[in-house]
């Protein structure tokens, strides 16, 4: 851990193509801050620049590392906080701002500069650790609201492959290409991950984590895996995806029941870690970020692992 830095630096890390991003919006955020802090902005290049950003900014005493973007963004930014005394604040200016929705910041960005401004609501936040392993190498990457191996990853990839649908129509893009993966390719696949915690063990060809009250949304609509408030974590696991129960995937996804009621879906409750292995190898993503193929991988839950500013 680095020394508690007082509060008074404050360096803001922007996604200048966030589809709610404007330079306008940017002045403003950075003028309402000068006025009581010390603050930088910073325009990384790539993902792996801002985390490495975010890092030099806790190393160099910063008491607020904002991210200012989607919920890539602040996946990003937070790699680089984990660990450290440094808080990150949000301003959402994505798409959807899972991450702003769970902790109650305001979307406006006039309002959620506000709660940075007086460090209001900064609050103990838990993630999920994921040791992914692709061959003899080893990688760690935190997540903030959601990870998955298999069908969400494959989902997350293909979406990626057009960005001008991603940033246009969001939720939409990846409801359209969830249906064509499900309806396409995944349901000739056959298991191959080995999921197991404890002594629970399935075999499975996609696997889900939740550890916050939503996994993600569809717009305004909240997605759980289960309905249950995961304590830490909630597991699901699906054997086989059958064409037909994709509509009881949607409704338990939407509805009451949660996935567990699907034929082949299995939900495991109480988990606090999770070892996987996959042959051949399987897509892995992180709040929405693909890490790429995975032959193995551990999740673990690590509590209070940063600090957030948020409404609630």
């Amino acid at each position: 851990m680095y020394a508690a830095p007082p509060m008074d630096r404050i360096v803001v890390i922007a996604n200048p193509i966030a589809s709610q991003f404007t330079g306008g919006t940017h002045r403003d955020v950075m003028s309402t801050l000068a006025k009581s802090h010390d603050v930088e902005a910073v325009w990384p290049a790539d993902a792996a620049e801002t985390s490495l950003a975010a890092a030099q900014a806790a190393r160099a005493g910063a008491s607020v590392v904002v991210a200012m973007g989607g919920d890539g963004m602040v996946h990003h930014v937070s790699q680089g906080l984990v660990g450290t005394y440094s808080t990150l604040g949000i301003i959402p200016v994505g798409t959807t701002n899972v991450v702003a929705r769970l902790l109650g910041v305001p979307f406006r960005a006039s309002k959620a500069v506000k709660l940075i401004d007086r460090a209001a609501g900064a609050l103990p936040m838990g993630m999920v650790r994921l040791t992914l392993r692709r061959g003899t190498t080893n990688t760690t990457h935190h997540a903030a609201f959601a990870a998955g191996f298999g069908l969400d990853a494959e989902v997350v990839v293909e979406a990626d492959r057009d960005p001008y649908r991603k940033y246009r129509f969001g939720s939409i893009h990846y409801a359209r290409t969830a249906l064509r993966i499900g309806l396409g390719r995944f349901p000739s696949r056959k298991p191959h991950l080995t999921i197991t915690s404890g002594t629970r063990s399935a075999m499975a060809t996609a696997a889900l984590i939740q550890f916050r009250g939503v996994y993600t949304y569809f717009g305004r609509i909240p997605l759980r895996v289960d309905r249950a408030e995961p304590s830490p974590m909630t597991v699901m696991s699906m054997n086989r995806l059958r064409r037909r129960h994709i509509p009881r995937i949607l409704i338990g996804a939407i509805g009451r029941k949660g996935l567990g009621s699907v034929p082949g879906v299995e939900v495991w409750h109480g988990v606090s870690s999770l070892e996987m292995t996959a042959d051949p190898p399987v897509a892995a993503q992180a709040d929405g970020e693909a890490l790429g193929l995975v032959d193995g991988a551990t999740a673990e839950w690590v509590p209070d692992a940063l600090r957030v500013i948020g409404g609630r």
